[in-house]
């Protein structure tokens, strides 16, 4: 398959699919950057001296309950890494599916050749 290439479908380059690599983990980044910028902690201690830590994030415009920051943040997150790829994956997978039970054998097929489209498309 890789020595015959469609024209119009040109393969990526070593260069292209590092910078796409860069670009993703970047914007993964950027990403879970405000988690690191307004995470905080409080220590709890209790009567018998026990204590434990609490991570919580204080945005802005106030606490994680009442901050319209973090719902705006929480719904990109949200379109970004599921609905976005969900939506590709599926895309994607229509596709192939189609190429593989739309694709027709040129000339005479044997049985063998017939059972291998099956073995293929299953």
């Amino acid at each position: 398959y890789m020595a015959i290439m469609h024209p119009l479908k040109p393969r990526m380059s070593r260069k292209t699919t590092l910078i796409i690599t860069v670009c993703i983990w970047v914007a993964g980044s950027l990403l879970s950057l405000p988690n690191l910028i307004y995470s905080t902690t409080i220590t709890e201690t209790f009567k018998n001296g026990d204590y434990r830590i609490i991570c919580f994030m204080v945005w802005p415009d106030g606490y994680s309950n009442d901050s319209y920051t973090e719902y705006i943040y929480n719904v990109n997150i949200l379109v970004l890494t599921y609905i976005l790829p969900i939506s590709s994956m599926t895309f994607t997978y229509f596709r192939v599916g189609l190429e593989l039970w739309g694709s027709k054998t040129i000339g005479e097929c044997t049985e063998k050749q017939l059972e291998a489209t099956k073995s293929k498309r299953k």
